[in-house]
């Protein structure tokens, strides 16, 4: 007997025990049904992502950005095509430990910036105070901003 045949049975008579069990099941089918529907079992939506100041996402694709740092004055900036909420952004921060960015938005949230800085401009890179970011099309600069760099500890707890 299938279990299509117990919930058939379990409808028809109450008192045998397929039936008690079919309705058993039944009863535990519909209660997993709703408790998944509900979210109710899962910590997953409990947390919003970049809350804890982890990075979460990135800003640029490796093939979206430039990166330029004079090193007589130690100006730094990041070249771009791609539009981005200037406004949001509040500070970036480096990690001298695995040469990352993180991009730190005014509402506490966090994403990478989408590449490591290279060897070549790191020694300049590590210098710079703060970032001009800049987005540029067809050559010509549209519009911009400069937000400060933090250099993180390189010792880590």
């Amino acid at each position: 007997m299938g279990w299509g045949c117990v919930a058939y049975a379990a409808s028809r008579t109450t008192n045998t025990p397929e039936a008690i069990l079919a309705q058993m099941i039944m009863a535990n089918t519909d209660e997993k049904k709703a408790s998944s529907k509900s979210g109710k079992g899962s910590m997953k939506g409990d947390f919003k992502p970049g809350a804890a100041g982890e990075p979460v996402g990135v800003l640029f694709k490796p093939d979206e950005l430039d990166i330029y740092v004079n090193k007589v004055t130690h100006e730094a900036y990041i070249f771009h095509g791609k539009e981005v909420d200037y406004e949001s952004l509040e500070r970036l921060e480096y990690d001298p430990l695995d040469h990352s960015v993180d991009v730190i938005k005014k509402d506490g949230s966090a994403m990478d910036l989408g590449v490591k800085i290279q060897w070549l401009v790191r020694p300049y890179f590590t210098k710079a105070e703060q970032i001009n970011i800049v987005r540029t099309k067809d050559g010509d600069s549209i519009d911009g901003t400069i937000i400060p760099l933090i250099h993180k500890d390189k010792k880590k707890n």
